[in-house]
């Protein structure tokens, strides 16, 4: 459990984020002697209205309910703190990383680019490289989708004719094989397509010509899905692939 002391030397934000954090973790149980300074602590980072919540849940000993207060007084959300160190940075320093790559082939959207970038942290992705025109990882939207994940996966713009192609190349998209039954390589790369026409021509010949490509099985009407979501899907399905062969499954 972290101490009062620490609390009080680390960045205002970061103090907020850790008294929250100890009322979780006491909500869930743990056992904190300095509890009754803590709250008075966070009493101070708080404004007037927020204090008298605070004060309300406390005498009830709705502990989590001061964790959810901090959460809102930052304009934050529970996923913002999943990586968040003592020192109020994310620390990807115990991240696994596959030999898995994205080639984004001209995707727009920032906040797709951003929520890509999400999964690929999530999932081991080494490299995501971008087509010249692609929405910038470091746009406003990026980097609010992405909840600090740009920052943890190198990327680059470059077209794909332009890499070094001796690794495998397979596309997500329609039309090809069932992702359940897709041999995914142990290395490779995986072409994400435009969000409205989807995968260029050229592109799509590479990929064909190499391990072809994956396609998600859809039950509903519409019959399509967001491309940051079936990026996801994807990632988690190649993820799972490579780690069952580390394990000699």
């Amino acid at each position: 459990m972290i101490r009062l002391k620490k609390i009080k030397s680390l960045k205002e934000r970061v103090q907020l984020r850790k008294c929250g954090e100890v009322f979780h973790l006491i909500s869930k149980g743990a056992e904190c002697d300095e509890m009754d300074g803590i709250f008075s602590y966070l009493l101070t980072l708080l404004n007037d209205e927020e204090g008298k919540k605070a004060e309300y849940f406390y005498s009830r000993g709705r502990y989590d309910d001061i964790y959810y207060l901090t959460i809102n007084a930052l304009g934050e959300s529970p996923a913002d703190w999943d990586l968040v160190d003592e020192s109020g940075d994310i620390d990807f320093s115990k991240r696994m990383v596959f030999p898995h790559q994205l080639y984004l082939d001209s995707l727009r959207s920032p906040f797709n680019v951003g929520s890509i970038f999400r999964s690929a942290e999530a999932f081991g992705v080494e490299r995501i490289i971008l087509r010249p025109g692609s929405a910038d990882p470091r746009h406003s939207r990026s980097l609010k989708s992405s909840k600090g994940c740009v920052d943890a996966i190198p990327y680059c713009f470059e077209e794909l004719e332009e890499i070094d192609l001796d690794l495998p190349v397979f596309a997500l998209e329609v039309g090809g094989v069932d992702i359940r039954d897709f041999d995914f390589p142990e290395k490779g790369i995986c072409i994400i397509g435009n969000e409205e026409s989807g995968i260029s021509p050229g592109a799509l010949k590479i990929a064909d010509d190499s391990l072809g490509r994956v396609s998600i099985r859809q039950y509903g009407a519409k019959g399509s899905i967001n491309v940051a979501s079936a990026t996801a899907i994807m990632l988690s399905y190649w993820a799972n692939s490579s780690e069952m062969r580390h394990r000699g499954v």
